[in-house]
């Protein structure tokens, strides 16, 4: 039977026909009850694309759809135009890093390119990481995770494993342009991909707003996010996320899972590491500025968020080495000075790129679920502009850090001499 569904038809209804027409998910008696996310604040971001999750009540069996839609669904239709393909893009990836960490990707059921979605392993009993660390919680494996699922995603996507053939034709499949563009905007340029009448439409904090005016007027740092867009546009050294931040993460007991990878294209192994980097430092900055649980308590966290972050990276440094050891190509095996060479890089453009997603997202007027949190309205713009300064501090040294650590001691050491800081802790 032929379904012939547009892509612009997809709604809860039409969504039911089409999984008993078009799919074998659920049996013929399946009663299907529909949820589309965004109802939520715990759902995620959602600005992208529209996800439902499909549930048989009667045996309790469900699944993720995923559709790409030639917008925004935070905008609606007809602004800001973007490239339906990104779905077949992100099932081809998603196919991919299965054949590599299959225990942090979600499982494919269905793929239609024809209706630009598909339909995937529903994760009901993980939450999305980022309201979990805004409750306070903490997850003792995820450097271990995350540092395994960065490293040999990059490894197993590089030159230091495939052959060169094989590693151009990827690079050519994941071009991405348009994906890719909105990345470069969003991390190394002022410029907003919020249309301008919705911008001028939308409620902003004055104070927020000066705070991010002082620092994109500063030269020195334009220069430097120029810096590290020359690398991010011109290094093709393995397929990255694109997008990885801990809203799309996943986090449960003792796992993990890795979703939203429709902005994957070519780039550096350092800077799905540096975006998540930025994002790993909000909950440190916010548990200034909460007043929840005790000084105490709120102190354990920020060292335990540190901690995290630290993990993370060394955790990367051990499990690239293990996939050398293992699986290097012959051309590079007697040469663990070039090994070093690399790794050092990671390091020091990881810190780079771990300031310009704080500067461009802090920087910017979008909502910030971490610092959101922070009831008191100064306070959550001092939890700003801390944000600002300590990106700006890593900006200015970032080509001279050597290690993680370096990092971490720039930042700790802006807010042991913040002034509002003192007051709190």
């Amino acid at each position: 039977m032929s379904f012939g569904m547009s892509y612009r038809d997809l709604d809860s209804e039409t969504l039911r026909t089409y999984i008993r027409e078009r799919t074998d998910i659920f049996g013929g008696e399946a009663r299907l009850d529909v949820y589309e996310y965004g109802r939520s604040d715990a759902d995620g971001d959602g600005y992208v694309n529209h996800l439902y999750r499909v549930r048989d009540e009667s045996t309790g069996r469900s699944c993720v759809v995923k559709q790409a839609k030639p917008y925004l669904k935070v905008f609606g239709e007809g602004r800001l135009p973007l490239e339906v393909g990104r779905n077949a893009t992100e099932t081809d990836i998603m196919k991919i890093r299965a054949g590599i960490v299959p225990q942090y990707v979600a499982r494919l059921y269905h793929t239609d390119p024809e209706n630009n979605l598909y339909i995937c392993e529903d994760c009901r009993d993980m939450a999305v990481m980022r309201y979990e660390l805004v409750r306070g919680k903490y997850f003792p494996e995820f450097p271990r995770q995350i540092g395994e699922y960065m490293a040999k995603c990059g490894f197993y996507t590089s030159e230091l494993f495939l052959d060169p053939i094989t590693h151009k034709r990827l690079a050519c499949r994941f071009v991405n342009p348009h994906m890719r563009a909105i990345m470069e905007k969003i991390l190394f340029t002022q410029e907003s991909f919020i249309p301008d009448d919705i911008l001028a439409s939308m409620e902003h904090d004055p104070v927020h707003e000066a705070a991010s005016r002082f620092f994109w007027d500063k030269p020195k740092l334009r220069a430097e996010l120029l810096k590290l867009r020359d690398i991010y546009m011109k290094k093709s050294e393995c397929l990255q996320h694109g997008d990885l931040h801990t809203s799309n993460i996943l986090v449960g007991r003792g796992s993990m899972k890795v979703i939203d990878m429709e902005y994957t294209h070519m780039g550096p192994f350092s800077a799905d590491a540096g975006y998540l980097g930025g994002n790993l430092l909000y909950p440190y900055i916010a548990w200034f500025f909460r007043r929840e649980g005790s000084r105490e308590s709120r102190a354990r966290y920020r060292a335990e968020t540190l901690r995290c972050l630290r993990d993370t990276v060394r955790e990367y440094l051990r499990v690239f080495r293990e996939c050398w050891e293992k699986d290097v190509r012959g051309i590079f095996r007697d040469s663990p000075e070039y090994l070093e060479f690399l790794l050092q890089n990671y390091v020091t453009e990881m810190c780079g790129f771990t300031a310009s997603q704080i500067i461009s997202r802090v920087g910017g007027l979008a909502e910030l679920p971490d610092f959101d949190a922070i009831e008191d309205t100064a306070d959550r713009n001092h939890a700003r502009v801390l944000a600002l300064t300590s990106a700006y501090c890593i900006l200015m040294s970032w080509e001279k850090m050597r290690s993680v650590d370096d990092m971490i001691a720039a930042v700790v050491s802006v807010a042991e001499n913040y002034p509002r800081v003192r007051d709190v802790v």
